[in-house]
């Protein structure tokens, strides 16, 4: 195994009338080299131990890699060997770790669907059918790089013109990723890809509050738009709670004393909440008992379950009305007035069921001690609807029958 200083003219020039020969570079003698065979094939080796083992490792054809760079390549292995990663254990791992697609698959059925609600799995496989799979879905997942990410959230800001979506989908890799680390299908030492890379779109939290003559247009315009559905968009005013939970509202969910319990698998933070229903939202529900009462869903479907898109109507409604608006924002226009009406922001942030500091001290001994004041502050909100809609105050007040 002659030691020789490895030029490219030499190389050129190397052969050998042995089967095979290793010639060691003078610059790391015995640790790298070039293996030359009585064919004339030239292959850059590394040479090193790990764990009290000799290790070799093959860098790659003489051509195919030029000598500097199979220099650059042996010396970063040598640094990761003394940093304790045995190159050759990772180039294994990496020739067994599957495809981007079956990690993906792992990822839906070991974390998506044990843990996300079904408009989030949606929203999940939606984003890799349309932009990952068909960017990675046959590479090895190991091999993708923080270049790779930026390439495709390039592509899907610019190209796509979708830069919000571009967020989402720099997300769901980063989730994705961080699964594989959980679960040990990537060495220790392997970096998220999402790491440092920059978010693609800064975006602004949306805050449309209705104005009054909104809320009047508004409630106008579902007169003549078709039940169930138009009635979730005056819930979801009437008592500010997210139009998800508002759409999954079961009959079976509203007790006797007209407090609607919103079961953990259906709200955002997987926390129950209970609340209040004012005699207005009850006027709202128990119109909707000769369409629904007899099932299980107040918004119930036509074909099963219960009213999950809303999108069509809006778009009917905001035609109509010649203003735009999304129904989450009919929750902010609802919290907005509440604070208009001196309602306390504690109050509001149970109402909301949004979580607030020290929360988790006091859940245990006062979690529903609010709901005298909630009702009260949601009673108070149907009569400001009320005025806004007609003009004058409130003089009906509807019971919810059981």
């Amino acid at each position: 195994m002659p030691t020789v200083r490895l030029t490219d003219r030499l190389l050129r020039n190397l052969k050998t009338e042995k089967e095979q020969e290793d010639f060691w570079d003078e610059i790391f003698p015995g640790t790298f080299g070039v293996r030359v065979t009585d064919r004339g094939s030239k292959t850059f080796i590394l040479r090193y131990r790990f764990g009290g083992r000799r290790r070799r490792f093959t860098l790659g054809r003489y051509q195919v890699l030029s000598l500097a760079t199979a220099r650059r390549m042996a010396l970063a292995l040598l640094g990761e060997a003394n940093e304790g990663e045995d190159p050759s254990e990772k180039r294994q791992q990496e020739k067994n770790a599957g495809t981007f697609e079956e990690l993906a698959q792992l990822y839906l059925e070991m974390h998506a669907r044990p843990h996300k609600k079904p408009a989030s799995i949606k929203e999940d496989t939606r984003i890799l059918n349309t932009y990952l799979l068909p960017a990675w879905g046959r590479r090895k997942f190991q091999s993708i790089t923080r270049s790779d990410v930026i390439r495709l959230l390039d592509e899907v800001k610019f190209k796509r013109k979708a830069p919000v979506m571009a967020n989402r989908v720099k997300a769901l890799v980063s989730t994705i990723f961080n699964f594989a680390a959980r679960k040990a299908l990537v060495p220790e030492t392997f970096a998220n890809p999402c790491a440092n890379v920059e978010q693609p779109t800064k975006e602004k939290s949306r805050d449309r509050v209705l104005s009054d003559d909104e809320i009047r247009a508004l409630w106008e315009d579902l007169e003549n738009r078709a039940e169930p559905t138009a009635s979730i968009y005056r819930l979801i005013l009437l008592t500010g709670q997210r139009p998800g939970e508002v759409k999954a509202m079961r009959w079976s969910s509203i007790d006797s004393e007209n407090i609607w319990t919103i079961p953990p698998t259906e709200t955002k933070n997987e926390r129950e909440h209970k609340v209040p229903l004012s005699s207005h939202a009850l006027a709202v529900i128990e119109q909707l008992r000769p369409l629904t009462g007899d099932g299980e869903f107040v918004f119930a479907a036509p074909g099963g379950g219960h009213i999950r898109w809303l999108q069509k109507m809006s778009l009917r409604i905001q035609k109509q009305t010649g203003f735009n608006f999304r129904p989450h924002d009919l929750r902010r226009t609802c919290a907005t007035n509440l604070s208009k009406l001196g309602v306390d922001d504690v109050t509001i942030a149970r109402i909301l069921n949004h979580s607030w500091p020290l929360r988790h001290m006091t859940a245990v001994y006062n979690r529903w001690e609010r709901l005298p004041e909630m009702g009260r502050a949601l009673e108070r909100w149907g009569t400001q609807v009320e005025r806004i809609v007609t003009g004058k105050s409130a003089t009906k007040v509807a019971t919810f029958k059981r």
